[in-house]
């Protein structure tokens, strides 16, 4: 038997194998540096309903909780809110699930916030959340900040 053959097909073998792995490692390094630096692509387009020229958020001192109505774009559909609201005491984050603002829809929103514990509302963040990619994606850079919420 002549087994010259067996020892250049197995080196062949291990260095296909070596190539893939490493291979494998600088593809799942590049995923991660993309992932750090990734921003939202899409310009949603969300912003504050505005009515007789006035932004449409207020808080109700009574029924302590803060209402909003927001438009949504015509480049694509949210599929979620994050709301943090900024007191002078605290802060508080509320996710509406139910916040499902088709293309060029409306939301009327309203959320639970007691200013007797978490104080005065210093910030109001509007943070879409939408599904890219099959991915769901919380595009913060594309957030609405209302900064003056006055009395309804």
């Amino acid at each position: 038997m002549n087994k010259r053959g067996i020892a250049p097909l197995i080196a062949t073998l291990l260095l296909i194998s070596f190539a893939v792995s490493v291979g494998m490692v600088v593809m799942n390094f590049g995923r991660a540096q993309v992932e750090l630096k990734a921003e939202c692509p899409i310009n949603i387009g969300l912003h504050l309903s505005v009515i007789a020229g006035e932004e449409q958020a207020c808080y109700n001192e009574g029924k302590k909780e803060l209402k909003f109505t927001v438009e949504n774009g015509v480049n694509i559909k949210v599929t979620g809110l994050l709301v943090n609201i900024i007191g002078s005491e605290e802060a508080k984050t509320s996710e509406l699930k139910d916040a499902q603002i088709d293309k060029a829809g409306t939301y009327i929103g309203k959320v639970p916030f007691d200013s007797s514990v978490s104080g005065t509302i210093k910030q109001v963040k509007l943070t879409p959340k939408v599904i890219l990619y099959d991915t769901e994606e919380i595009c913060v850079e594309k957030a609405l900040v209302v900064e003056n919420v006055k009395s309804c």
